[in-house]
């Protein structure tokens, strides 16, 4: 098994690739204070011009790759869980369906959420479910990442399709201080190896490119039966320099299989069934995922030409149970192209003018058919030939017309050929070409330093579906208009005396076409119109430079407008309250000795799981820390995440069939360590 064998490859090729290197001396890192980072990231950047997310007249937060060395992770997901308002859903099914949900938002697929990284969008259009949008970046590894911006809502005309609630951002890293080795385990048959391959002062001849390649294996037999995941990926990137900035190439292959082990009934658990059961031991899946990106951006000034061009292709293969349905299998297999290329004009210090294009071509062909054991076929469900191309003109502009105030306008114009070809019922077939603006305005006011005010309204949107415009059963209708979400804010962000920051934010959301997964059919449907009106609030203290407590909490109020059945206006799955509250500690002992604590305590409230209310999902909740300690090369690190609550998950739905609630069940207590080694 060439996959399994990947874990050590990657410790063979991570102690020799640094070891012929070992030679070059290494520069020292400068100490940086933390609480000064913290106050620019937290409150400076929003009222000045600028291209970075910070500058946003909304709620935007920063995850930093400083960030990621402390907090507990198990995947991608524990990225996002101390972010405010943030509803995290892990089902531990491979890379399937985990979802960072906000702002009301609930779908496990992600479509409400744009997601790029690099500038590549993450969403799949289309596809085999019924909402599309599905974003595939469970690889995403700690090491990759250099920062992760979190916009809620669709405030900036640099992003389209799927940012309803808002974009996740993420940008990965063009190098590393020095090589590295990474071993880690855990409980549940978790074992891991990551090597980094980059230091940031290697510049190779001719072209004086700086390498950065992330190697990696992971294996997972899991909880359940049937929840074993292995992955292995190859992330390899290499920036040089050109004219006033940088050119990087990023190359990037990853495998995954895994096993689906579906959701269990609480009842039968409640009646003495192990959890760790699987439905069908056949359900499984395997994704490939290869992509080719290449960035250009300015070095040094933030004006000037920004470019991204990528190649992208997804081969997936998935059987799963839902019951009392069959074993569905899904097949995608897809290409996508396309490029974001902007310019910022900045011809002096008040005043910013970007203008761009996007395009995006996919070229899909996916299936859904009724299998038993994955390869008997009992029943064709869907399937589709799917060509479509998005291409977009926007443009951004910022001005101060006096050192308190900034104006921030923008406007984006998206639009569509979608040629759908149903091949079950080809009566269906058909393209649509519809187009929409979205445009956003908002305003910042500083009237005192680390004070700012800001409000904003804009619009965001998402493309139609196959599944909308060209049912297998039904009539077909290419005249669709575009589903799109009209929402503003208002929120404040403060630092006080340098040691307490504080933020609020409210918010208004009005969305057409309400998506929601009906457990009876099997099917996405639509149930209207809804409306989502909320706060986040947020705090830290930096009691020293070594010490933060922080906190969040989160309230929305979620409605359907005009349920298409009267009474039915609950949003499915939607928490009103979530919160968070812990601590970090970092201590430096000297220039050998470092130790880091990290704990914190999440909550997400009880929640309708039905759009008539009557069926109420129990309240989650978890804990999680890290322990680390760092003794000059070396650091060794301790994650411990407890559950109390036995049949409560975050993944939970309700079976009409069955009349009780579904749910993928969860250890309470995991565990994970390791060892990483610095060569330098």
């Amino acid at each position: 098994m060439k996959l399994g064998k990947l874990a050590v490859l990657c410790l063979v090729w991570g102690l020799i690739c640094p070891g012929l290197l070992y030679g070059q001396e290494q520069p020292k890192e400068q100490a940086i204070d933390e609480i000064l980072v913290e106050t620019e990231r937290l409150v400076e950047e929003q009222g000045r011009i600028t291209v970075r997310s910070e500058g946003l007249p909304a709620e935007v937060e920063v995850i930093t790759k400083e960030d990621l060395k402390t907090m507990p992770l198990r995947n991608y997901t524990d990225m996002f869980r101390r972010v405010p308002g943030v509803r995290v859903t892990r089902y531990d099914r491979g890379d399937m369906g985990d979802a960072v949900a906000f702002r009301g938002f609930t779908s496990g697929h992600g479509y409400q959420v744009a997601y790029f990284i690099d500038g590549v969008p993450m969403n799949m259009v289309q596809g085999f479910t019924g909402s599309g949008g599905l974003a595939d970046i469970g690889w995403l590894i700690p090491e990759m990442v250099e920062r992760i911006e979190v916009i809620k809502g669709p405030f900036s005309a640099l992003y389209g399709d799927f940012a309803l609630a808002g974009v996740i951002n993420i940008i990965t890293k063009k190098s590393d201080p020095a090589p590295s080795l990474g071993a880690y385990g855990g409980t549940y048959g978790i074992g891991q190896a990551v090597g980094v391959l980059s230091n940031e002062s290697w510049q190779f001849s001719p072209l004086k490119f700086t390498p950065f390649l992330v190697w990696e294996g992971y294996n997972r037999d899991g909880y359940r039966d049937n929840a074993d995941y292995l992955r292995g990926q190859f992330f390899n990137k290499l920036t040089v320099p050109l004219l006033q900035g940088d050119l990087s190439l990023r190359i990037h292959y990853v495998a995954r299989r895994f096993g689906d082990p579906s959701p269990l009934l609480v009842s039968e658990v409640q009646a003495g069934r192990p959890p760790t059961d699987a439905v069908d031991p056949t359900d499984r899946g395997d994704i490939g995922y290869f992509n080719v990106v290449l960035n250009y951006s300015p070095t040094e000034e933030e004006k000037g030409f920004y470019g991204t061009l990528y190649f992208n292709n997804w081969q997936f293969t998935r059987g799963t149970t839902f019951r009392p349905s069959p074993q569905d299998r899904y097949d995608d297999r897809r290409n996508y192209l396309g490029w974001k290329l902007f310019y910022n004009f900045q011809p002096v210090e008040q005043f910013s003018l970007l203008v761009g294009n996007d395009l995006r071509y996919d070229d899909i062909k996916c299936l859904h058919i009724d299998t038993l054991k994955r390869y008997n076929i009992l029943n064709w469900r869907k399937e589709y030939h799917i060509k479509q191309l998005n291409t977009a003109f926007f443009t951004q502009g910022q001005y101060k017309p006096f050192s308190f105030l900034k104006i921030i306008g923008g406007l984006r114009y998206d639009f569509f050929n979608i040629d759908v070809a149903n091949k079950l019922n080809p009566v269906n077939s058909g393209v649509a070409t519809p187009g929409i603006f979205s445009p956003k305005i908002g305003v910042v006011i500083t009237p005192y330093k680390d004070i700012n005010i800001y409000t904003n309204k804009g619009l965001g949107f998402r493309s139609p579906t196959a599944n909308e415009m060209s049912p297998v059963i039904g009539s077909k209708d290419f005249n669709l208009s575009i589903p799109q979400v009209d929402t503003w804010d208002v929120g404040i962000n403060a630092l006080v005396f340098d040691r307490l920051f504080f933020g609020f934010n409210y918010y208004d959301t009005k969305l057409q076409d309400e998506i929601w997964y009906n457990p009876a059919t099997g099917l996405y449907q639509n149930i209207g119109d809804s409306v989502r009106s909320g706060f986040d609030l947020e705090t830290k203290i930096f009691l020293t430079k070594e010490l933060t407590l922080f906190g969040s909490y989160g309230y929305v109020r979620g409605r359907l407008k005009n349920p298409l059945v009267p009474g039915r206006y609950y949003i499915g799955g939607l928490s009103p309250n979530t919160s968070t509250v812990g601590f970090e500690y970092n201590k430096q002992f000297n220039s050998d000795h470092r130790f880091g604590v990290d704990f914190y305590y999440v909550r997400y409230s009880r929640a309708p799981v039905t759009p008539d209310g009557t069926k109420i999902r129990p309240q989650y909740d978890q804990f999680l820390s890290r322990i680390s300690y760092g003794y000059k090369n070396w650091t060794a690190l301790m994650d411990v995440f407890f559950s109390p609550r036995k049949y409560s998950t975050e993944s939970m739905g309700w079976s009409s069939a069955y009349n009780t609630f579904t749910f993928w069940p969860k250890p309470s207590w995991e565990v994970q360590g390791g060892l990483k080694y610095e060569f330098n």
